[in-house]
């Protein structure tokens, strides 16, 4: 089977146990429990998405804290309006008129449909609970949402009255964003997190592109080991590429020290849509120090130019694609040519003489930047992600999250021209510093990366697994969720630290590699402090357990054992245990058990990440029968204590 297929059957397996659970779900409104509980973020403004008009004089924000879509005046630099929309709106897309915006309501399972000229909510689309991005096609007036729980692409058609989803997709994992190519042939979904075994060296994550006349996955593109974190992908005005930016992260490597990229870099992906491969990679960071967490990525109308915003660093990166594309091509300027790499020719000309070598890119920290094919510009505020093109394509709109307020950066430069702030923006108090300092990699030696470099989605995991030190070098350990974190001492799988302050001031101190102060510990404990589950997809509408997992949930107390090691309300006796699996390195096999709370989202598992599925756990990686009782279970029970699982 290839991986492809492995993939869909997997998620189809997955979509099959959801649909009843969330299809149709719809949220009152309000911030979800998020990042934090709604009181500690409600009142901050913190932009996410942009999308500028047709005829250029209006930019759109969705501001995912106060829930709701800002409208403002491109031109005067001001707010003109705000519509309230339900949970925390995230992607947003606006047809080829104008007349109508369509925002992914995160949490409220649906899709807010706004009328422009009314600006009102004038009906919603019922999707996946989670949906994150939205991308329209006008010719064939369809709508791709991408759902993050449902590791789905729901396809909208907006022809019908009202507007019906016609076909659910199945792609990787945790679709991030979606982008249609122009002649609405081919949509490219990038998948935040990889699918597969922590145990796998070559573990990345992909991309996906669906035929849109079949609604089929055509291809699924692999990034290179290490990939994660694929936060935004784009489509070059002629269809042919598209370009994805994401983490690169050196998982095979201990972590023994943070220069040059030893841990965590940071690249662009371009991807042959019509061969749906991988041409790629290159390195966004310089020699000496990170372009951490790229986030959103817009192409230029003529397709020379690539915008990046890095929320890790507070920068954007413009990129001369035009010329990548002719340097991948073999057609290196003699200027160029004539710069040497130490005693050796650069890469360029490495790739001229060898097109085998375009590999080696995903390794250089100086490619881009002898090329002369990037430039940095600060955003003038903190935490840039989304981005939008004015109408002549000489102001580059970033949403600067933390800041709350919209940059206006001129294109040719790089240098502000001003900002548009989204409303009053109240102090920050411990939670929302301690969110930002966990999002900023200038908390770090020399920026390589940030706290959610590796715990993405608010705290949660990267689906890799690393070799700290405080173990000892060898027993690399698959990255854990920091939900609860302040209740699940002692931390980390071997419990080597006693507690949860104390692993988020070594966070700091041996992760990134600095000397905070105290103020700086207090806030970033008080921000993991106030983390919060999000509603497991697996619930019915009405948040209940299904037949399943009620029947599951009588097993786990009683003769399956689990309750044993995992009582309510973490679902851990915060004990080291030994389940019987073993890893070379340390042959006593105890490890901390872990709580269950958002297993669902949470693959791979066990200490090693070497069981792909919570099944996985308690039959194939449960060879000596040491994990409770469950070796006791029948299949179908089997299968019942796993809905449970999957409803925590």
């Amino acid at each position: 089977m290839t991986r492809s297929k492995c993939a869909k059957v997997f998620w189809e397996a997955v979509l099959t146990s959801m649909v009843v659970a969330s299809l149709g779900t719809q949220n009152c409104g309000g911030a979800e429990g998020n990042s934090a509980t709604a009181s500690a973020t409600a009142d901050y403004r913190s932009p996410i998405s942009l999308v500028s008009s047709p005829d250029g004089l209006v930019v759109y924000a969705s501001d995912q804290t106060s829930g709701s879509l800002v409208i403002l005046d491109a031109a005067k630099m001001t707010k003109r309006n705000e519509i309230p929309l339900r949970g925390n709106p995230r992607g947003i897309a606006l047809s080829g008129d104008g007349s109508t915006l369509y925002v992914a309501e995160h949490g409220a399972g649906s899709v807010a449909v706004i009328d422009t000229i009314k600006q009102d909510v004038i009906t919603r689309i019922s999707v996946g609970k989670s949906p994150t991005s939205v991308a329209i096609a006008n010719e064939t007036k369809r709508l791709y949402v991408g759902n993050q729980n449902r590791h789905s692409i729901s396809v909208i058609d907006l022809a019908e009255t009202p507007a019906r989803m016609i076909k659910e997709i199945p792609v990787v994992r945790e679709p991030s964003s979606v982008a249609v190519t122009p002649d609405e042939q081919r949509v490219v979904v990038a998948n935040l997190l990889a699918l597969g075994r922590g145990t796998d060296p070559r573990l990345s994550a992909e991309l996906c592109i669906i035929n849109a006349e079949t609604l089929e996955l055509s291809a699924t593109v692999k990034l290179p080991p290490g990939s994660t974190m694929v936060q935004g992908v784009c489509v070059s005005p002629d269809g042919n590429w598209a370009y994805a930016v994401h983490g690169l992260g050196r998982f095979n490597l201990p972590i023994t020290q943070l220069e040059r990229g030893w841990v965590n870099t940071f690249a662009l992906s371009i991807i042959d849509i019509a061969h749906g491969t991988r041409q790629a990679t290159m390195l966004l960071d310089d020699l000496t120090q990170g372009a951490a967490d790229p986030h959103s990525v817009i192409c230029s109308q003529d397709g020379s130019q690539l915008w990046i915003s890095h929320t890790g660093v507070h920068e954007v990166s413009t990129i001369d694609i035009g010329l990548i594309h002719e340097l991948l091509n073999g057609r290196v300027p003699e200027e160029l040519a004539s710069l040497q790499d130490g005693t050796q020719a650069n890469i360029w000309v490495q790739i001229q003489q060898d097109s085998e070598k375009i590999a080696d890119l995903e390794n250089d920290l100086t490619a881009l930047y002898i090329a002369g094919a990037i430039r940095r510009s600060r955003t003038g505020g903190t935490g840039p992600r989304g981005l939008a093109l004015s109408k002549n394509g000489r102001d580059l709109f970033v949403a600067n999250y933390y800041s709350g307020s919209v940059a206006v950066l001129d294109t040719t430069t790089g240098k502000p021209r001003g900002s548009i702030s989204l409303g009053p923006q109240p102090e920050r108090n411990a939670i929302r510093r301690g969110e930002i300092i966990f999002h900023d990699a200038t908390h770090a030696f020399q920026r390589w990366h940030s706290c959610a470099s590796c715990h993405a989605n608010e705290g949660r995991i990267d689906g890799l697994r690393w070799d700290f030190l405080g173990d000892g070098i060898g027993n690399p350990k698959d990255t854990l969720s920091l939900l609860h974190m302040d209740k699940t001492e002692p931390m980390n799988r071997r419990a080597t630290m006693e507690s949860a302050y104390d692993c988020a001031r070594g966070g700091l101190e041996s992760t990134n590699m600095i000397v905070p102060t105290g103020q700086e510990v207090d806030d970033l404990f008080a921000y993991l402090s106030s983390l919060r589950p999000l509603p497991s997809p697996h619930l019915t509408l009405d948040g209940q357990l299904t037949e399943a997992a009620q029947r599951g949930k009588t097993l786990f107390e009683g003769k399956a054992s689990c309750v044993k090691c995992h009582p309510a309300p973490y679902f851990t006796d915060n004990k080291m245990h030994n389940v019987g699996v073993l890893s070379a390195n340390e042959p006593d096999g105890r490890y901390d058990t872990p709580s269950l709370i958002e297993a669902y989202r949470t693959a791979p598992y066990l200490h090693d990440g070497r069981a792909l599925t919570l099944k996985d756990v308690l039959t194939a990686s449960n060879e000596k029968k040491q994990h409770g009782r469950a070796s006791a279970l029948k299949a179908d029970e089997i299968d019942d204590l796993v809905a449970y699982l999957l409803s925590l």
